[in-house]
Formats: C-alpha cells, structure tokens, sequence
C-alpha cells in the first residue's frame, strides 16, 4: 500500500509517533515539530482533547493538522475509556465520530477498535463507503490469549473490509511475547494483510523493535508522553 509517496509493507516497519496533547493548539504544534522532523506517521489521539465535544472545532482542527501532515500519513483515533483511552463515548457517538472523520477527508486512515461494536463489520463498512482507510484494533490490556484465539481475533478482523489489522496485547511471562510475535509473524505470511502487532509493557518492548521479524508494517513511538504500555521514545 502507497500512501503520499510512502509505502507501507509487513517486515519493513515505519514508525508512527502519537499526538497526545490535551488541545487542538498545542497538538497542532506538535506535529509541526515532528513533520520537520522527518517523522514519516502520525497519529492524533483526539480522545486526549479538550475540545472534543466542540465539533466545529474538531473538523477545523483536522483540516489544520491535515494541512499540516500534507507529505505525513495521519492516522485519526478516538479510544473510549474501555478501550484503554480518554473518550466517555458510547457506541453511537462513536459512530458519529468517525463518519465525521472519514467525511471531513483529513485522516489517511481511521482506528476502530473493531470488538466493542456490536456489528463492527457494518462499521468497517460504511466508513469504507465514505473513502475512509480503516485500522481495525484489538487491544488486550490484561493478557496474550491463547494462540488459537488469537489467530482466530485477527482472522475475524482481516475478513471485514478494513485496510490494516491491529493487535496489542500484554504479556505475563516472556514466553507469552515470543510466541506472540511468533503468531504475528505466521498471519503476516498466510494472508498478505497489511499487519501491526506488538506486546505492551516493559516485558513486551522488544516487539516493538522487531516488526522486521514479526511482520509489523507500523511500530509507535512516543514523543513527550506514551500513548501506550512500554511505548519507547521516537
């Protein structure tokens, strides 16, 4: 996949910085600096805003920071407090977000967080409809299932229409990151989707050095403040 004159490909891992400020300004910002700093994917928590609420606002603020990322490719996420982020977002102004995202054309791609809908296929799809790049997430803060599970989670993600599957999960014990990564690497090959896999916390940081091992076409990085559990600086 060829986003901006940027091409993204399991086993050769770009890194994405998240934006995590808690106002549109300061986020803007931000990512002015990391744009001159050659950062390649940018990632904007919206759900750390403020504003959030405020729409006008929001879609303003897009199409800034959309500006902003013109040679960049911008990821748009909005996580509920469940799904380990900020937002108090129920399923359908979650919904409304993310139609408007994909409607305002700002973001190369939208996360959903593809198992707290209750048909994320149908989600998947409309924003799909609307031109919109879709990452489907599955984020597990508490364990690394089983691997028959978890092949099963991301094979359930790769049959909606969505562009990219995402899996984050937390490891207990190291063998639980090596076969981890192990089964990233096996779905990177079997299926040819574009993947971002990694094991969260101190335990897990080294799958977020190795995407050219397990498959990742993406790794985060911080910048001032992580976005996740063992997210290591940029």
């Amino acid at each position: 996949m060829r986003i901006k004159n940027i091409s993204i490909e399991n086993f050769n891992p770009l890194v994405c910085v998240p934006i995590v400020d808690t106002t549109i300004e300061a986020s803007l910002s931000t990512a002015k600096t990391l744009v001159e700093d050659g950062v390649e994917v940018i990632e904007w928590r919206l759900d750390y805003l403020k504003e959030l609420d405020n729409v006008r606002a929001l879609d303003e603020g897009l199409k800034e920071m959309a500006s902003i990322c013109y040679y960049s490719i911008l990821i748009g996420t909005i996580r509920t407090t469940k799904e380990g982020g900020k937002a108090d977002f129920d399923e359908a102004k979650m919904k409304k977000y993310l139609s408007l995202i994909a409607k305002s054309k700002t973001c190369d791609f939208v996360d959903v967080e593809y198992y707290t809908y209750e048909n994320p296929k149908e989600v998947v799809s409309a924003l799909k409809k609307l031109g919109q790049n879709v990452i489907c997430s599955h984020h597990d803060f508490d364990e690394t299932p089983e691997d028959d599970t978890t092949f099963t989670l991301l094979e359930e993600m790769e049959s909606s229409e969505c562009d990219v599957v995402k899996m984050a999960v937390m490891p207990q014990t190291t063998s639980d990151v090596t076969r981890f990564m192990d089964i990233s690497n096996a779905f990177a090959n079997e299926t040819g989707k574009l993947v971002i896999t990694m094991s969260m916390g101190e335990l897990g940081k080294v799958s977020r050095y190795a995407g050219s091992v397990t498959g990742s076409c993406i790794t985060f990085g911080s910048f001032n403040q992580e976005s996740a559990p063992g997210q290591v600086d940029y």
